[in-house]
């Protein structure tokens, strides 16, 4: 999984949207178990890219989720919540903040709509919802 988010970081913006688009769309396609640990092996491999490269990515991430269907929107964003507590803290925390500021440059209502859905996907996996001002500062 690293070496694959690396080579999709490392791609042109267009390439690297698609690939990005391709994989959430397969992920969220798969048996709720191993959509949870591909959304793990994700996240950590993300983590892992230099700073420049772990912003874009993530944002990038974040616009192609909201785009995505309301099912495979809300698959990846429960799979997201319940591996909330089982990935170091400190790569779940600069995760969710990275999440937080793409979703902030969003139009006012897109941000309601997408923190709403992030707010439920946290309540469909029984997991505290991060303090996201706390985290913004």
């Amino acid at each position: 999984m690293e070496d694959m988010i690396k080579m999709i970081a490392d791609a042109p913006q267009e390439q690297r949207t698609q690939m990005i688009t391709d994989r959430l769309n397969m992920i969220a396609s798969q048996p709720e178990p191993q959509r949870i640990e591909s959304v793990k092996g994700l996240v950590i491999a993300a983590s892992k890219l230099d700073e420049k490269k772990k912003v874009v990515f993530i944002s990038d991430r974040t616009n192609i989720i909201s785009k995505l269907s309301p099912e495979n929107k809300s698959a990846i964003l429960v799979a997201r919540a319940k591996i909330a507590s089982q990935i170091p803290e400190n790569v779940n925390l600069t995760d969710m903040k990275y999440t937080i500021k793409a979703v902030k440059q969003w139009p006012q209502e897109n941000q309601s709509m997408f923190m709403q859905g992030l707010k439920k996907a946290f309540q469909a996996a029984n997991a505290p919802m991060p303090d996201i001002e706390a985290m913004m500062k």
